[in-house]
Formats: C-alpha cells, structure tokens, sequence
C-alpha cells in the first residue's frame, strides 16, 4: 500500500499589525504525518518544524479570520520549496520502512532466556524418645 501523507499546522506566529494590516502570520509550526497500513497494521511517522512564511509585498493580504489549512499549507511547501518537501516525505517514509523490516533488533541474552527454574529443598527431622524421619522435598518449576 502507498505511504498517505498530511499536514497539520499550529500554532501561527503573527504580528499585530504591520503594513496597515492586522495579525499578519510570518511563521507557521507545522506537522507532517505519514501513515501506511500493511497486514492489517496501520504504521505512523510525524515531522515538526516551523517555517517562515516571507510577506509578498504586492500580493493581496487574506485577513487571519479567513485563512484556511490549504492556504497556508501552500505558503509552507512554497517557502520550503519542492526539494525540502520531498525530502521530508522520503525520511518520513523510510521510517516507516524502518518500523515494518526493523534495520536493527534487541533480543535478550541467550544465557538470561530460561524458561525453567527447579529448587529442591530436602528437611530431615529426628524425634527423641523414638526415631522418626520426615523428608519433605519441594520443587518449584518456573
């Protein structure tokens, strides 16, 4: 199955007023998440930054109340530039790679991986006037 990719973006750092307008966002922080289901196990990757957003002068100013997910997500790749894009999506997707053939596993020592465990204790009693002995023998298996 193909590798699914989408941005989240939150907060966005604004000024209060620059260039006659108001809460002007010039970074954006942001998340790119990868997922990829295989065998019915659904394996996830997460990217965080932030990403100055440069003030277009001369372009058309959106106001803060109207900006949406794609907007912004736009004015990110852009000021990321195609390359970066790529190349955050490429490390997201090989570690995912990564989570479903592991480059490197931990095993447990040989000598630690017993799965029995025997004890015995042997108790010998001897009563006066008469003799009598009492063996007792446990063993405990784990």
């Amino acid at each position: 199955m193909a590798t699914n990719y989408f941005w989240t973006i939150n907060p966005l750092e604004c000024y209060p007023t620059s260039s006659g307008e108001t809460d002007v966002v010039f970074t954006a922080h942001w998340q790119l998440h990868a997922n990829e289901e295989v065998d019915g196990i659904l394996y996830n990757a997460t990217s965080i930054g932030t990403q100055p957003i440069p003030l277009h002068s001369g372009s058309a100013f959106i106001p803060f109340e109207e900006l949406t997910l794609p907007l912004v997500q736009g004015w990110v790749e852009e000021s990321m530039g195609p390359d970066q894009v790529q190349a955050i999506k490429d490390n997201l997707a090989q570690q995912i790679a990564n989570q479903i053939n592991p480059p490197v596993v931990t095993l447990q020592s040989p000598w630690l991986n017993t799965t029995t465990t025997s004890t015995t204790t042997t108790t010998t009693t001897v009563e006066e006037p008469t003799t009598s002995t009492t063996t007792t023998t446990t063993t405990v298996e784990g």
